[in-house]
């Protein structure tokens, strides 16, 4: 990878310079929040939910990110692949009257693999 090129106002720009510093941007992302139905959800039980991600915009399984800011929940990704995801939702504490909003972001930085 090359490196960062500071650019001057007026400077006519390369495609070498251009494809050499857009390149660290991410190829597709998505993000969003989601809610689980988990009130009533006894502590130690799990409830498990889908995301979908926007039609066509990820080649390869994202890499993925989930958060709640609950602390009686604990997320984990179960599957993963470029057109979905299945998230189990873990309840940690006792049980609760109240559903978990979820957060995610996924990101997929190449054009043929999720990491770069």
């Amino acid at each position: 990878m090359t490196a960062t090129t500071v650019f001057t106002a007026g400077q006519v720009l390369s495609a070498s310079a251009l494809n050499g510093n857009f390149s660290k941007l991410a190829n597709a992302q998505a993000a969003g929040t989601a809610t689980a139905t988990t009130g009533g959800l006894a502590g130690g039980a799990t409830v498990v939910l889908n995301i979908t991600y926007p039609s066509s915009r990820f080649a390869v399984a994202p890499i993925l990110t989930v958060s709640t800011t609950s602390p009686r929940y604990v997320c984990g990704v179960t599957t993963n692949t470029a057109g979905s995801a299945t998230i189990t939702v873990l309840n940690v504490t006792g049980t609760t009257g109240s559903d978990a909003t979820l957060y995610y972001q996924a990101v997929q930085m190449g054009t043929a693999a999720a990491a770069g």
